[in-house]
């Protein structure tokens, strides 16, 4: 590999390595701003095809909205949220896994919907 070839490589990582040393730094701050907010899973709903009712109660940093499984009324999972939310949502949905994780107020009567 020639020198100018190397010097690209090497420039090209640390681009790399200061845009997500950025990204999970701004994510943490949102992190830290954010809380538990209801939330629907659509598991529970007023009538079979009818609203969803706030079921869960999932973490949401400052400003992002994000859910990965939502159940619409065509019985589809869909992911659902905001511009930032799907910006941070790999971050959001480790948060979630290992420091937020989100409750379940309100348990399905179905016995077949399981996660």
């Amino acid at each position: 590999m020639s020198p100018a070839r190397r010097k690209l490589w090497k420039d090209l990582l640390s681009a790399f390595l200061i845009c997500l040393i950025f990204y999970v730094s701004v994510y943490i701050v949102l992190s830290c701003l954010g809380g538990y907010d209801f939330n629907q899973s659509g598991k529970v709903r007023y009538h079979s095809s009818g609203l969803a009712v706030s079921d869960i109660s999932t973490w949401t940093p400052k400003g992002c909205r994000f859910q990965y499984r939502f159940k619409n009324t065509r019985g589809e999972y869909v992911s659902r949220g905001n511009e930032p939310g799907y910006l941070f949502a790999p971050l959001i949905m480790l948060d979630r896994r290992f420091f937020h994780p989100t409750e379940v107020l309100i348990e399905s009567i179905n016995p077949e919907e399981t996660d």
